[in-house]
């Protein structure tokens, strides 16, 4: 039975096609796909021997709430970035099969704990992107929510001082993500970054000032972490997102210990995600290999 995954990135969209495993991956610009979704499925059919009329599963991602009965996403940092207020399924994906949307992180759950090697029922992921989201499963057992919305974390209050992108004050996105790196930085110290990739420069160089910066961004996270720790009791968190994937020294590796400091419940795992940038896109695979139930 053949599959089409499609993961909707703020930056990336990431196509996958197989039948139980993928035969073929592609990233594109998320700007180009969701201006031509028909050709860029096509062009990522190209490499293996499926065609368009093969597909019999589609399973789709993006960060963002959900309206399933519509088939739309409604993706801030996706809508920010393309100008885009929704990103419509139902025209684009049509005749191509079965469709099944889901949230990001909630994939991304799903790909690291039916591929990712972890050895536990009670897992939680965490991205820390552009925004902040996470996924979660409990006792083998996939939580989503109502809607299919479960786990905004990112827009738990952490403390009082910045107001978050969705109007909110004090979230730990506000903190914490790439997105608003800069702007913490400019509010709190009046620092000016052009974006988050300076400052961590300027961090590993030693600069006192950015490291000023960092420090907060770590405290968010160890907030951030600590309340998932008691909210969920998992016995592991993984980390996935450009973030904490390309900054595991200064993202990752201080919080095991600081959280331990301040969860009620004993203190999970703290780890990177075993599948890189392609957690979500697994977990789509999972979602068309019949792992997932909506």
């Amino acid at each position: 039975m053949a599959f089409l995954c499609i993961d909707i990135g703020g930056t990336n969209t990431i196509v996958g096609v197989g039948n139980g495993d993928f035969e073929s991956v592609a990233k594109y610009s998320t700007g180009e796909f969701v201006e031509n979704v028909r050709e860029m499925i096509d062009e990522a059919l190209k490499p293996s021997h499926i065609q368009q009329e093969d597909i019999e599963q589609v399973a789709v991602a993006a960060a963002g709430p959900i309206d399933r009965e519509k088939m739309v996403f409604y993706p801030p940092n996706v809508s920010d970035k393309q100008g885009l207020e929704k990103i419509n399924l139902e025209k684009a994906l049509a005749g191509l099969g079965e469709i099944t949307i889901i949230n990001d992180c909630t994939s991304a759950v799903l790909g690291e704990y039916h591929y990712g090697g972890h050895k536990t029922d009670n897992l939680v992921y965490v991205t820390i992107s552009s925004g902040i989201g996470a996924g979660a499963i409990i006792q083998g057992q996939l939580i989503e929510g109502k809607d299919g919305n479960f786990a905004e974390v990112g827009h738990m209050e952490i403390s009082t001082e910045l107001e978050c992108g969705c109007g909110g004050q004090g979230h730990w996105e506000a903190y914490a993500s790439g997105e608003n790196l800069p702007k913490m930085a400019d509010q709190l110290f009046d620092l000016k970054y052009d974006n988050a990739v300076e400052i961590f420069e300027q961090y590993n160089r030693g600069d006192s000032q950015a490291q000023k910066v960092i420090s907060q961004m770590q405290e968010a996270n160890i907030q951030g972490l600590s309340n998932v720790a008691t909210l969920y009791d998992p016995d592991k968190i993984v980390l996935g997102g450009a973030v904490a994937l390309n900054h595991p020294e200064t993202v990752v590796e201080p919080l095991e210990e600081r959280v331990e400091e301040r969860s009620v419940n004993s203190t999970p795992e703290v780890d990177l995600c075993s599948l890189g940038e392609k957690s979500v896109i697994h977990g789509l695979r999972a979602v068309c290999n019949g792992k997932h139930s909506n």
